[in-house]
């Protein structure tokens, strides 16, 4: 008799889930049986496009390099003129790639498992060189806290002036192109055109 209960019981659980899980399913389309593949592509790019929008800034390439700058600067006396050097070393990296954030919905274009879209041009985004990241070498005369601001200043137009002739920006297009379609995959669309 205890056994029969159980059994009962049983059968009235399974049926109460099957219920709940049916009216669950057709009111939700918890399984996502019933959505047509048109929404599930809709659903796929937006989410591509989402998360595209979170990276905003994808690095895609450093460049590292020491720079040495070198001042001079003759300072006028009563009796002699004084010759004044600073030589410094700058440690500076630029960084490089594209901005992400700026891609329109439009640029972006679906079909089954194929993605296609159009990146923006690939920048530099930054030339940092630290302040603790730097030594003077030389050191002859007196130089102001502005002078040797200058200094770095030229220090990073020096870097930028040799990530450019290294290729930076074409590289980092390249990079990017090769990153991203990684990503795009891993989202799950087979095929992905970037231009």
């Amino acid at each position: 008799m205890l056994k029969s209960i159980k059994a009962i019981l049983i059968c009235v659980l399974l049926i109460i889930i099957f219920a709940v899980f049916a009216y669950l399913q057709i009111r939700y389309d918890i399984l996502g049986l019933g959505k047509s593949e048109d929404e599930l592509r809709i659903e796929k790019t937006a989410l591509a496009i989402e998360e595209t929008k979170k990276i905003s800034e994808f690095t895609a390439i450093h460049f590292s390099e020491d720079v040495v700058v070198k001042k001079e600067r003759v300072d006028k006396g009563k009796i002699f003129n004084s010759k004044n050097e600073m030589v410094l070393i700058a440690h500076g990296k630029v960084r490089a790639g594209v901005n992400l954030a700026d891609i329109k919905e439009e640029e972006y274009f679906s079909h089954g498992d194929t993605l296609s879209l159009k990146l923006p041009q690939a920048q530099i985004f930054d030339i940092i060189i630290n302040p603790s990241n730097y030594e003077i070498f030389v050191e002859d005369g007196k130089w102001s806290h502005e002078e040797v601001t200058a200094a770095l200043v030229d220090a990073k137009k020096h870097i930028e002036e040799d990530a450019l002739k290294s290729g930076i920006i074409e590289k980092a297009k390249k990079s990017s192109i090769e990153k991203l379609t990684e990503l795009y995959k891993a989202l799950g669309f087979n095929t992905v055109e970037i231009q």
